[in-house]
């Protein structure tokens, strides 16, 4: 009798179904033999093998992650009842967080499970996952913890990965609600073309429960597709702000906004509170608001019952340091789209200050983003700084040289140093800011590591830049 899927043939016992899958750098078929030993009676592979051992079964799919997915929801047994997935191109983090603080204080107990964050019902932590969407055995596996904790609302991150064919992480699921956020495009090297990055995002409007509802901006790039590949009976809610749309059902307009925070209107005497001053957080919370609306069935008015209903996120525009020696923001913004909104943000408010930013991207990855990467960069910011972000195993002279064709496709483009080491980067760039400057260092926000080719550096942002900022106050006491 098997009970557990794996796809690590070391975890395998003889309970398990061990999934081989090929992977960039590792073939799983290379560990087959092992999982056999280790007792695992059933074998998911995608190659033809050259020997097949007698009492094992073995069941042959080009797609072992689609098998692997339809086991882990056979064997998982019951779900909460009310799945909500988030998805988009920049976003969904921050939309995820905002709805789960928004329910929290509606007093629903919910799961959460973000590239950030991860609350089965024992407490919100930090996630221990890499991958936004884990894979299907570790999804189920936090799906029914949060069932058997008591929880029946869970928010899902539902990246282009895990809502693609390919990677069929999230394909058994059935969606009470979804939130889309703005959709550009990311992901290429593994979706291959912009067409098939919009149809894994789709997936998640497909899988929406037939009375379930879905969130989506009143301009909404994608609008007439949801509405073509959603259930008949689907409710499409839409929000706006400060637009002069007239048939949505939230309608908000700014009533006053700094740099670092907004104040949003819903109705003359309702006030909603964000502790950031992009648009495209006020984007988040709006339909993070619009979908607690949906789960709740409650008037705005009760769900925004605290004059500061939502908290910051980590690692989202957050100000570590002003004036000393300059102004520092962490932020996660990593491709072209988030850079412009990014950018042009702070130059609304600090038109007159030196922006600086630094940044790198991730190796393996989407190349085809470099170029506005570095372009938008070059187009608002006076120095750049080019350092490791991710490299994996791809040279990081090849990922410099892509980013530099962005920027030196602008003309009169700023001053650029290279510096791999992201410490030293980060020290450096410290060195070249003075007090009126603003230093933003994006591409790595909350996470925990600095991936290489063979190692994995232990990385936090935050801690780094308050280190080199205490050192240069020693230095100079």
């Amino acid at each position: 009798m098997v009970n557990t899927v794996s796809f690590s043939s070391q975890s395998c016992t003889p309970t398990s179904i061990f999934i081989a899958i090929q992977g960039l750098h590792v073939d799983g078929h290379f560990y087959i033999t092992q999982a056999i030993a280790n007792g695992a009676p059933v074998i998911v592979h995608s190659d033809p093998l050259k020997e097949y051992k007698k009492g094992v079964v073995y069941i042959a799919h080009p797609n072992p992650r689609r098998i692997a997915s339809l086991f882990c929801h056979a064997l998982a047994g019951p779900l909460p009842s009310t799945i909500i997935g988030v998805t988009g191109t920049d976003g969904k983090s921050t939309t995820c967080e905002f709805l789960w603080q928004l329910l929290q204080n509606m007093k629903i107990r919910c799961g959460l499970l973000s590239t950030i964050s991860r609350d089965d019902g024992g407490g919100r932590k930090e996630s221990p996952y890499r991958q936004s969407t884990p894979e299907a055995p570790q999804l189920y596996e936090f799906l029914t913890t949060c069932y058997q904790n008591g929880l029946e609302t869970v928010i899902l991150e539902t990246t282009s990965h895990g809502l693609s064919e390919e990677g069929s992480r999230l394909a058994d699921l059935t969606f009470a609600g979804a939130i889309f956020t703005t959709i550009t495009s990311e992901h290429l090297e593994f979706h291959k073309t912009h067409t098939r990055y919009i149809e894994a995002k789709m997936n998640l409007a497909k899988q929406v429960a037939l009375d379930g509802w879905i969130v989506i901006p009143h301009d909404f790039l994608y609008r007439d597709l949801i509405l073509a590949t959603a259930h008949k009976g689907t409710r499409i809610l839409t929000y706006a702000l400060d637009a002069p749309a007239e048939e949505v059902n939230l309608k908000a307009t700014t009533a006053k906004q700094s740099w670092l925070s907004r104040t949003i209107a819903l109705t003359p005497s309702l006030f909603f509170n964000i502790p950031y001053g992009p648009h495209y957080y006020a984007h988040n919370a709006l339909g993070a608001l619009l979908a607690t609306h949906a789960v709740t069935k409650k008037a705005f008015e009760h769900i925004i019952v605290a004059k500061n209903p939502l908290l910051p996120v980590a690692g989202r525009f957050e100000v570590i340091a002003e004036k000393s020696p300059c102004t520092i923001i962490i932020d996660f913004a990593h491709t072209g789209d988030a850079f412009e909104k990014l950018f042009a943000h702070v130059r609304s408010f600090q038109a007159n200050k030196k922006l600086i930013a630094l940044f790198g991207v991730a190796g393996e990855r989407d190349r085809n983003k470099r170029f506005s990467m570095g372009a938008s960069a070059a187009k608002w910011c006076d120095a750049i700084f080019l350092t490791d972000e991710d490299p994996r195993g791809e040279p990081p002279s090849q990922i410099e040289s892509d980013l530099r064709q962005g920027i030196e496709a602008v003309p009169s483009h700023p001053e650029v140093f290279w510096i791999p080491d992201r410490t030293q980067a980060i020290a450096a760039a410290l060195d070249y800011c003075t007090a009126s400057d603003i230093l933003l260092l994006l591409g790595k926000g909350h996470e925990k590591s600095i991936q290489y080719a063979n190692f994995s550096l232990a990385w936090n942002e935050r801690e780094i830049v308050e280190r080199l900022l205490e050192q240069r106050k020693d230095l100079h006491a």
